[in-house]
């Protein structure tokens, strides 16, 4: 028997399945379908936005209207999480991710993309809720960022398989279509949320606790989330501030086919994916702070390359190794949603995330004006802070 369990640990990479519950792995499959949907035309969709003749900086807006939404909302989706039935938050809120794909298809200029991007910011009313759900229903919260690493791992997972195919099956039916189908899987995905339990905010048992320690313990806590925000923000915006123009990049540079740009955004969720587990795992065991230093060490050590090699398989390979820096995020979510009280975690994860909305909002733009001056000044620009960062990172992140 003792043997049976060895193999069953190996095969499992030491991820702690017997921390999910049936509502956690429903959330997994749902984010596997929607992803699906989504990543058929979301990786290429600046080449989309090119195609309707948007210019470099009017591609920016467009992203930016899509961050800023994002970035609007989710606060109230913090409250809003901590106060109602977190189940019909999640159903009302991935609504509008169904209706944005689909008012992509009927596009027929950039300009009229915005409602689209606006509907997609506007489902991360959600984010806090789902983000929420998940930390509550893990009891050991020595195991929570390996769960929510490997949570959003499953929406990556899909991103594995949806680029290529969307941009291969686009060169037959139309972007349009693969736009309407993106729609219909991201309904499918919704509709799973039904199957869930009601998860009603626990009640306040902290804040007994709360009054009761000194106001200089409370203080230091709000410190630590808007320090470990701060910096994640200041990172995403940096690494935001590129992330539009790498497809545009791949295909008007390199010489790239649409195709070849989908197996590129492959490539880069299987690096988010499977790193994103490995970056999980080490945060529990040794540091997040550490593990979140090597997700930006991961930007850097893609990019770079990126623009010194025209070779394929090489840049395959550094699109695995980008998608690595994509999962700092869940990282500091995991620590905030570990120190905050429960009544709270809606509104305390949703601040660092929407401190790297915000950042994320403002980037593209600037990445559009440095682009349109020359091709390299955006990735340039992007990567000189981040070593200093990471140093910043491994100096002052304390858990």
């Amino acid at each position: 028997m003792s043997r049976i369990i060895g193999y069953a640990r190996s095969l499992s990479l030491g991820m702690p399945f017997e921390a999910f519950t049936r509502d956690i792995w429903l959330i997994c499959l749902s984010n596997i379908i929607g992803a699906f949907g989504e990543g058929l035309y979301f990786y290429v969709f600046p080449l989309y936005i090119r195609t309707l003749q948007a210019d470099y900086v009017q591609l920016g807006i467009v992203f930016s209207a899509l961050y800023g939404a994002s970035a609007l909302v989710l606060i109230p989706g913090g409250f809003l999480a901590d106060r109602f039935d977190r189940k019909k938050i999640l159903i009302a809120s991935w609504t509008p991710w169904v209706l944005s794909p689909l008012i992509y298809s009927f596009a027929q200029s950039w300009q009229q993309l915005i409602p689209g991007a606006i509907c997609w910011g506007a489902s991360m009313l959600g984010l806090p809720a789902a983000s929420a759900y998940i930390i509550s229903s893990v009891r050991d919260k020595k195991k929570l960022a390996s769960v929510l690493a490997f949570v959003w791992a499953c929406y990556s997972f899909s991103y594995i398989f949806a680029p290529a195919l969307g941009s291969y099956v686009a060169t037959i039916i139309g972007m349009q279509w693969v736009l309407r189908l993106a729609s219909l899987l991201t309904g499918v995905a919704t509709a799973i949320f039904l199957l869930l339990h009601s998860q009603h905010p626990k009640p306040d048992n902290t804040q007994t606790k709360l009054q009761s320690s000194s106001s200089n313990n409370a203080k230091g806590l709000w410190r630590k989330v808007l320090l470990w925000s701060g910096l994640f923000a200041v990172a995403t915006f940096f690494m935001s501030i590129t992330r539009p123009y790498v497809p545009t990049f791949l295909s008007e540079h390199v010489g790239m086919s649409e195709i070849y740009v989908g197996l590129f955004g492959s490539f880069s969720y299987a690096g988010m994916t499977f790193l994103g587990v490995a970056m999980g795992r080490l945060g529990d065991k040794w540091r997040k702070s550490g593990a979140i230093s090597i997700c930006l060490l991961f930007y850097v050590a893609s990019i770079v390359p990126m623009l010194l090699t025209q070779n394929t398989a090489a840049l395959m390979f550094l699109g695995f190794i980008l998608g690595g820096s994509l999962v700092a995020g869940s990282l500091v979510s995991s620590y905030v949603g570990t120190i905050a009280p429960n009544h709270k975690q809606g509104l305390w994860v949703s601040i660092p995330q929407t401190l790297s909305l915000l950042a994320a909002f403002a980037a593209p733009y600037l990445g559009g004006y440095l682009y349109t001056q020359s091709v390299y000044n955006a990735f340039i620009v992007s990567v000189i802070p981040i070593p200093f960062l990471i140093l910043l990172t491994l100096a002052t992140l304390h858990e």
